[in-house]
């Protein structure tokens, strides 16, 4: 994450009047992400269902943080890095005796990463300017 114009802390989207919420939102999913991969849980979901669930939370979280950019290469690089974290969670997994390194696992999350970044490309990029102005809307 980059640093605010002014040299200090975390860059706040400054185009979003609730960009500090949404921002605390998305880290609040990437944390969410980090620790339902690497706790021991015991769900039996069918056979590659995980995979449906992989896909849903990175294509979530890239174009969760791609929302709150606007340049192009910015949004890529979310959807990039959000690969590597898939990766990265893969071969934890693999350091435990409770959970399995899989390569399906990886493939469904760059997958999902880069349709988060596909949708990124169309009107839907909009969903939180929309969500503020429903918000607004509220509050009036």
């Amino acid at each position: 994450m980059g640093t605010s114009e002014s040299g200090g802390g975390p860059e706040i989207p400054g185009h979003y009047r609730f960009g500090r919420i949404w921002l605390l939102l998305g880290w609040g999913m990437v944390l969410s992400v980090f620790v339902l991969s690497l706790i021991p849980i015991d769900v039996d979901l069918g056979e590659g269902s995980d995979k449906i669930e992989h896909f849903i939370a990175y294509a979530s979280l890239s174009f969760w943080f791609g929302m709150l950019h606007v340049r192009r290469s910015r949004q890529l690089g979310f959807a990039l890095g959000f690969i590597g974290m898939g990766v990265v969670i893969e071969f934890l997994q693999g350091m435990t005796d409770y959970r399995d390194f899989e390569v399906a696992d990886m493939v469904a999350d760059a997958i999902g990463a880069l349709l988060g970044f596909a949708l990124l490309q169309t009107p839907l990029r909009h969903a939180l300017a929309w969500a503020e102005r429903l918000l607004e809307s509220f509050a009036k």
